[in-house]
């Protein structure tokens, strides 16, 4: 995922061999002409946007929202993600949602209905106003709420952790620390972010960053030292250093391990109001 920054589509290229992109943000239609900077300079250095995600969120004026899919159009974008979900809905009215699948069939543009499948089930409620998941449990039941995560291919780390944890048994302290290992997905490469600031952002290690600059050698232990310790020791050496050093305390029980690495990074950085490069932005925390 992309974000909205031009010259990382070359360094993305030059780093790791990337001839394909999608962009995503946030909303990526909130910053237009920034969104069609990054395509102009994709095309530069040939890497090729296989869509760009958005929310449907800016579509209000329908001549605006055709005229800016034109020019997305005339610079050799083919396809639009569009999000359908209950997460989008809590915000987005589907109406939204409808009119801007109705101007990509119009400009001429492909749709990528992301998740088609709740469709359906959306269109229950009144599409000109937002719905809560409260609305959703009283119409489909809890199980419905407990299905979403499979049906979305939705990892259950920063937001969705506050969304799904009444929802799913947890485990102790004890288990997860007992069963930890080293956190090798802070190195996974199969399908990776950037943010708009030039930072690689572990899949699905929400939360952490590391400057692009950095990608393809040892990083050092001093900027990176939360990076390194859950790579090279795992949640168990950071449960300890952050218990010992902060006081940090447990709750009864987490998701799994990823939930309790993030309560207790969030502790740090909001709790202890500590600076860490590998930890941020500041931002993300304060927002869950």
């Amino acid at each position: 995922m992309l974000a909205q920054k031009p010259l990382l589509t070359d360094k993305v290229k030059k780093k790791f061999g990337v001839y394909s992109v999608h962009i995503g943000g946030g909303e990526p239609f909130l910053n237009f002409e920034g969104l069609k900077k990054v395509v102009e300079k994709a095309n530069e250095n040939g890497v090729y946007i296989e869509y760009i995600e958005t929310n449907a969120s800016w579509v209000e004026n329908e001549k605006e929202a055709k005229q800016k899919l034109k020019e997305l159009k005339s610079l050799g974008i083919e396809t639009i993600l569009v999000s359908i979900s209950p997460f989008h809905n809590e915000y987005i009215p589907l109406k939204k949602v409808l009119k801007l699948i109705n101007l990509l069939r119009d400009v001429g543009i492909e749709i990528f209905l992301w998740v088609e499948g709740f469709l359906p089930e959306i269109k229950r409620f009144d599409i000109e106003e937002t719905h809560s998941f409260s609305e959703y449990i009283d119409t489909f039941g809890v199980n419905y709420i407990k299905s979403l995560p499979l049906r979305y291919y939705l990892t259950l780390n920063g937001r969705a952790i506050k969304t799904f944890e009444e929802f799913f048994p947890k485990k102790s302290i004890e288990e997860i620390l007992e069963n930890s290992s080293p956190c090798h997905e802070l190195n996974s490469k199969t399908h990776f972010h950037m943010d708009l600031f030039g930072n690689f952002i572990p899949n699905p290690c929400v939360g952490f960053k590391i400057s692009i600059e950095d990608l393809g050698k040892d990083l050092d232990d001093k900027k990176y030292f939360f990076v390194n310790m859950l790579y090279t020791k795992g949640i168990h050496e950071l449960f300890r250093f952050a218990k010992e050093n902060f006081g940090y305390e447990a709750k009864k029980g987490y998701l799994h391990k990823c939930s309790l690495c993030f309560d207790i990074r969030r502790s740090l950085v909001l709790g202890k109001n500590i600076e860490a490069f590998d930890l941020g932005p500041r931002e993300f925390y304060e927002q869950y």
